[in-house]
C-alpha cells in the first residue's frame, strides 16, 4: 500500500497505521506486511510521532554519596540528557521533578 502524496494526508497516513498497529498486538514487521507497506517507512513515522505522546516516569533512587565536584547526570530512555552541577540544591530538584508529573 502506498502512502498519499501530500505532506498531511502522509502524516495522517502514517498515524493510523501507528495507531492501528498499537491496538493490533501484532510486532511492527508483522503489522507491515499485513498491510504491505515499507517497515523502514513505518519505523521513521513512528520514531518521528513518539515524542507527543512519550509520558515520563519517574523513579525514586537512593543516592549513598555526593562527589564535591562535577555533574549529576539525568539520562531518559528516549535519548536526552541533563546535566546539573553536583552542588544543585535537592529541595529545588525535587521541586523540579514534581512539576515534571
Amino acid at each position: 500500500m502506498k502512502p498519499p502524496a501530500g505532506l498531511t494526508a502522509r502524516r495522517a497516513f502514517w498515524a493510523e497505521h501507528v495507531q492501528a498497529w498499537r491496538h493490533s498486538g501484532m510486532t511492527q514487521v508483522a503489522y507491515c506486511l499485513q498491510h504491505q507497506i515499507n517497515t523502514k517507512s513505518f519505523g521513521y513515522w513512528f520514531r518521528s510521532r513518539e515524542p507527543e505522546s512519550e509520558t515520563l516516569t519517574m523513579v525514586p533512587i537512593a543516592v549513598r554519596e555526593v562527589a564535591p565536584i562535577g555533574e549529576l547526570k539525568l539520562r531518559h530512555p528516549g535519548g536526552w540528557e541533563l546535566l546539573l552541577p553536583c552542588t544543585i540544591d535537592p529541595a529545588w530538584l525535587a521541586h523540579l521533578l514534581q512539576e515534571m508529573r
